[in-house]
């Protein structure tokens, strides 16, 4: 039973966001042009349900990490992306230890790992257990 809904809730679906919302993904893609298609890579070498660590060179939440992390959940839909950062900074290495996959972009990882795929600034890497 519904008792009320605010009216303007139900124009939510109706208003055009996207040129705002387009307009700021352009400039956080100027910084790392080619992290979109990096992450299409990862996608297509991945399966739905993989669990996958983005190591990015901005490893602070505002300095490009939080950028790095929402931006992976976007493209690799139907993965489970797990951030290895708070928004406070603080490090998951839980994270790190439960993932599949890294995908590493734009800096090197030296740990016991399998290279699944490589491509311009980028690897994915399978962890060894």
């Amino acid at each position: 039973m519904v008792i009320g809904v605010e009216s303007r809730l139900l124009l939510l679906p109706f208003i055009d966001r996207g040129p705002s919302e387009r307009a700021m993904a352009r400039g956080s893609d100027r910084a790392w042009p080619d992290y979109p298609l990096f992450l299409q890579g990862v996608r297509e070498h991945t399966q739905p349900g993989d669990t996958i660590a983005i190591i990015v060179p901005a490893m602070r939440w505002e300095a490009g990490y939080s950028y790095a992390y929402y931006r992976a959940s976007y493209f690799l839909t139907g993965r489970e992306v797990l951030p290895l950062l708070t928004p406070h900074d603080e490090r998951l290495q839980q994270n790190y230890r439960a993932a599949k996959y890294i995908a590493v972009f734009g800096v090197g990882l030296r740990a016991p790992a399998d290279v699944v795929w490589r491509s311009g600034r980028g690897a994915l890497l399978r962890l060894r257990r």
